[in-house]
């Protein structure tokens, strides 16, 4: 009910080429198939280690070690473990399976307006099969949204447009350094990538997550109200606030977290932010 028009599926495609410390969704970011350990729930029985043949289980004074950088997500171990400690994200699937699934629910769209959607990561790591999915799609006659962080080229955006009826985008930073910095690429091709966009008849709903001491200051608050005064196909501006809730799954996947410590923003620090970039004179900002 939060990604697109009325209710939807989302489908999840894996693999991304930023690495924001903020992510929520730090499984998202590889497209291979990757483990997941949740320790609170081992009892250290042995049984994994007994079926693994790359070494990746240990025991260390009694605690059970995962060396995640020698898994190659087989899932053999997810077989043994009655605790249900291990698990796998990520499969393989087939565009006819996945539509297959979107359309058992089509009477909920029809109903409500809504539709299919495609995240990630971002989408467009997939490109090939992202196209193959809305084609799909679009051939039931479903209402597609695709979110995308926007670091993809031109050229994809461009034959994105006639199947996708919206698109979620994210704006991250303003600052090139800031964005690349915190994200591991600058933001020229995400801002090229926009303007496309909202010159070329697409639908936007532009994406802003803002993080304390990162992106809360003026220079990149009037440049979200900017956007939204300079293009009207981006018809809403969405503000979130950072959130840790993503935290517990790094340490299931053997991954540093790279904002530990700092905590959730509260829900009233978000409604000053939108305050300070109403300020500048856009109308279409509102609380994601």
């Amino acid at each position: 009910m939060h990604d697109g028009p009325g209710i939807r599926t989302v489908v999840f495609l894996k693999g991304c080429l930023f690495r924001c410390v903020w992510c929520c969704n730090p499984e998202s970011q590889s497209r291979q198939p990757q483990l997941a350990f949740v320790e609170e729930d081992c009892v250290n029985c042995g049984e994994c280690s007994k079926v693994c043949d790359r070494n990746v289980f240990t025991s260390f004074f009694g605690r059970l070690k995962v060396r995640h950088d020698r898994c190659d997500a087989c899932g053999k171990c997810i077989d043994v473990c009655t605790r249900k400690a291990l698990k796998i994200y990520g499969q393989e699937v087939t565009s006819d399976e996945i539509i297959a699934e979107v359309l058992k629910d089509r009477s909920y769209y029809e109903q409500s307006g809504g539709g299919v959607t495609f995240s990630g990561g971002d989408p467009l790591h997939q490109f090939g099969f992202l196209t193959e999915l809305l084609e799909k799609s679009k051939a039931e006659g479903l209402d597609t949204c695709v979110e995308s962080e926007g670091l993809g080229s031109v050229r994809q955006f461009e034959e994105l447009l006639p199947l996708v009826d919206t698109f979620y985008y994210d704006y991250k930073m303003t600052d090139p350094a800031v964005h690349r910095r915190y994200t591991g690429h600058d933001n020229e091709g995400v801002i090229e990538n926009l303007k496309y966009l909202c010159t070329h008849g697409a639908d936007v709903v532009l994406r802003c997550i803002i993080v304390p001491g990162v992106n809360d200051n003026a220079a990149h608050f009037k440049a979200i109200a900017g956007l939204g005064n300079e293009f009207k196909a981006i018809r809403r501006i969405e503000v979130f606030g950072y959130h840790d809730f993503g935290a517990f799954k790094y340490r299931r996947l053997g991954m540093k977290y790279g904002m530990k410590g700092k905590r959730s923003v509260e829900p009233a620090q978000v409604d000053e932010w939108i305050s300070e970039i109403r300020k500048y004179g856009c109308d279409k900002i509102i609380k994601g």
